[in-house]
């Protein structure tokens, strides 16, 4: 748009400029006229076309200049876009709003595990650096809690049942040797629940976009 501009009004400076040499042309094609006049009516003519002459060139210099200042500022602007563009993707995929993928690990569970233990297992994954979570194709996000629900287990209004899986992207190596150190959240839970609980790393780990509206309804940005 500013390009735009500056083009129009190298445009309309150039017209100027050839109005004043068609106003010359003509005055050269009424050599009567011109002769007619005085010496000093002659110069005060010379004197007007020679500021009106400088004051074109200071304008066509200001536009050119003008010109190259949004020459040069366009790439910086799109730098700048595409470098938001690109963060606003990232905190998206990062809280929940679209779907994400890369390497990590895929956890199968099978038994009886009861709220807090697929919350302390979900929380052990955090801890552990993972960058999205999903359990049953269901995102995890900041407010995803597991419930008991009519009889069974419930994320985000969701029932997940007695057998479900857990994937999660980040450092597999990182992310399994967090699970299965000793006295680990899988050593602790084999102690109090009758589960089973198998993982898998992956080098490609699919994990969907929330279902939920992320939009807060108390809190408001600090301005």
């Amino acid at each position: 748009m500013s390009s735009r501009i500056a083009q129009l009004s190298m445009t309309g400076v150039a017209l100027l400029i050839g109005l004043l040499l068609v106003g010359q042309l003509r005055s050269q094609a009424r050599p009567t006229e011109i002769s007619s006049l005085s010496a000093q009516d002659l110069s005060t003519l010379i004197e007007t076309l020679s500021n009106r002459n400088r004051e074109l060139r200071s304008g066509l210099s200001d536009v050119r200049g003008q010109l190259r200042e949004y020459q040069l500022a366009e790439p910086q602007g799109q730098s700048a876009l595409g470098v938001s563009r690109e963060d606003l993707r990232r905190i998206a995929a990062f809280s929940g709003q679209t779907a994400v993928i890369g390497q990590g690990l895929s956890l199968r569970v099978n038994g009886e595990l009861d709220p807090i233990s697929v919350n302390d297992l979900l929380n052990e994954l955090r801890n552990a650096g993972a960058e999205a979570i999903a359990v049953d194709q269901i995102r995890i996000t900041a407010r995803s809690v597991c419930v008991l629900g009519a009889g069974t287990l419930e994320i985000d209004g969701i029932q997940i049942g007695r057998s479900f899986t857990i994937q999660a992207v980040g450092d597999p190596d990182g992310l399994l040797t967090a699970l299965q150190r000793p006295g680990g959240i899988i050593s602790q839970l084999k102690l109090f629940v009758n589960a089973t609980i198998d993982a898998t790393q992956s080098q490609s780990v699919e994990i969907p976009a929330t279902r939920q509206n992320l939009e807060p309804k108390v809190a408001r940005a600090v301005p």
